[in-house]
């Protein structure tokens, strides 16, 4: 992933690398590292990966997303986007896939929270509510952890828990 002029990240992916990477360098403007030996196969990429990156990672800084895509494109290459958390949550296979759900916090413009991913068997889903208030769960959360009442107590004298 490198990060471009517009704090935007893109992906590149080459499955068989050896043929896609001189034409990808020479794309992005280093016709010079095309012919380096130190990039010409994959094992001298890897021996030089810490010199490699600097140079891509200056590279992508130069330009914006939406340059880099047009430069990837004409040439051909494989590459993706990192989308925003923005643009994630207004990503209709994502919505459709209820990835992201509205909070259930009663509010006629509700903000969107990622759904648990996990299910267990036999589980009912339960909507996302709004997050607990700070201290809400202190007491139970620090019983879990085999705190007793004068344990607690001397953490909220010394004001080391709400």
């Amino acid at each position: 992933m490198y990060r471009t002029a517009d704090d935007r990240w893109i992906v590149l992916g080459f499955a068989n690398e050896d043929k896609p990477v001189p034409l990808f360098l020479k794309a992005i403007g280093h016709p010079e590292a095309a012919e380096n030996p130190h990039y010409a196969d994959t094992p001298s990429r890897r021996a030089h990966a810490a010199e490699i990156v600097a140079v891509l990672d200056k590279t992508f800084a130069t330009r914006s997303l939406a340059e880099w895509r047009a430069v990837l494109d004409a040439a051909g290459l494989t590459y993706g986007v990192a989308q925003t958390l923005e643009e994630c949550a207004q990503d209709p296979q994502l919505l459709a896939n209820r990835v992201f759900v509205p909070i259930d916090d009663g509010s006629d413009d509700p903000h969107l929270t990622v759904d648990s991913p996990v299910r267990l068997d036999q589980e009912q889903k339960v909507r996302p509510g709004p997050a607990p208030d700070l201290g809400e769960h202190t007491e139970s959360v620090l019983r879990d952890l085999g705190f007793d009442a004068a344990g607690i107590e001397e953490l909220r004298k010394a004001e080391a828990v709400v």
